[in-house]
């Protein structure tokens, strides 16, 4: 086993396909010494996958991936978390997820586009209308011969400000780190060059976010260039942040991204044991 970690995959119980213990036998595969689940705004997972990491000799950390509410994609992940608090904010925003997806299927279907809720959850045993993604729907549209791609759906169909886009409840940027901070977690800002276009933009984005409680910044990523790298890496340096990093592995969802690898490598461990310290 070497030192690589991931701190950021999902399971069929979001948008990935392999189960939580699947997702924890694909860790010890990869050789990771450790790595956290961090589905999106659930954590009905996680218990399993580090019940099984603990058993194959790895470090699980028990995580979420939070989409905050913001102009553009603007993502909070939580390490160490769980909770009552916790469990119950996820719990209203699955429902908002619930709502949102039954909305956009129906506008979808009121669009000529005939694809329904049990077509949307086929892609896994475990997927239900509070777990599924834009991307199950946008699979079922390829699937029925409506586009090309997942891609295309995005583009011309189901993103954000698309015909068919539908909005959900979600918690500021503030109120997820908070939420994670309150049992105790580090909180990450997951992706970042997701968020704003510019270096100015997403380096007074950071400091907004680290006066929030912002723990780290996600500087090593699966499909970074060299440059974002760079970028990240050098907001971090200057506003105190600390460094994270992941692969956002999704299985067959994103096929081309490997657990534990990111743009130049992979993440060591000695950046989870900075976070650690810092949450003690």
């Amino acid at each position: 086993m070497t030192d690589k970690i991931d701190l950021h995959m999902h399971s069929a119980r979001s948008d990935g396909t392999l189960t939580p213990k699947e997702l924890a036998a694909a860790c010890a595969e990869a050789g990771l010494r450790a790595a956290a689940i961090t589905d999106h705004d659930s954590m009905e997972g996680a218990e399993e996958f580090v019940s099984e990491c603990e058993a194959l000799g790895i470090e699980g950390i028990p995580g979420v991936e939070i989409s905050a509410k913001y102009k553009h994609e603007l993502h909070i992940v939580g390490l160490y978390v769980g909770g009552a608090d916790m469990s119950a904010k996820l719990e209203r925003i699955r429902e908002g997820r619930k709502l949102r997806n039954i909305e956009m299927v129906k506008k979808l279907r009121e669009g000529g586009f005939y694809i329904t809720m049990a077509d949307a959850c086929s892609f896994s045993t475990d997927s239900t209308p509070d777990t599924i993604g834009r991307v199950h729907i946008a699979k079922a549209l390829v699937e029925k011969g409506y586009a090309a791609s997942v891609d295309e759906v995005f583009s011309t169909m189901i993103g954000r400000g698309m015909p068919y886009y539908v909005k959900r409840f979600s918690l500021t940027p503030e109120e997820s780190i908070s939420l994670i901070k309150n049992c105790g977690g580090a909180a990450v800002w997951a992706h970042p060059v997701y968020t704003e276009d510019t270096e100015e933009a997403l380096e007074a984005m950071a400091k907004r976010l680290k006066d929030a409680g912002l723990d780290a910044m996600e500087c090593l990523y699966s499909r970074y260039s060299d440059a974002q790298t760079d970028m990240c890496m050098r907001i971090a340096k200057r506003t105190g942040l600390l460094i994270s990093g992941g692969s956002d592995f999704h299985g067959e969802n994103k096929p081309d991204v490997k657990i534990g690898t990111v743009n130049g490598g992979c993440v060591p461990y000695g950046l989870l044991e900075k976070i650690k310290e810092r949450i003690r």
